[in-house]
């Protein structure tokens, strides 16, 4: 099993997660809405973190140079994303958001 995903991985993730696991993000994002209570949107936040483990795996075993260089700038300019847009559209250039599959 990989390991789990490091801040600034996910930050290069995002988009992805907002639109590979579409289903997982708008479940887990309305339960936040109506809920005050964290441990009532448990099952729709296990369902992303899922979702998002599966994703980052199947981004290293599709992208793994391109994932790793756009995450590691990421990490090296504080998260910002106009920093690195080259390195994004490599990576998403190797690992499209939108799955062609589906």
């Amino acid at each position: 099993m990989a390991r789990l995903p490091y801040s600034h991985e996910l930050y290069a993730l995002a988009r992805h997660i907002v639109f590979r696991c579409e289903k997982e993000h708008k479940a887990s994002i309305e339960c936040k809405r109506s809920h005050d209570w964290p441990e009532d949107c448990k099952p729709e936040s296990e369902a992303l973190i899922r979702a998002t483990n599966k994703l980052y795996k199947e981004a290293l075993d599709t992208a793994p140079e391109q994932f790793k260089e756009f995450a590691e700038c990421l990490d090296q300019n504080g998260l910002r994303f106009a920093r690195c847009r080259d390195k994004q559209k490599a990576f998403e250039a190797a690992y499209p958001i939108v799955d062609s599959q589906k």
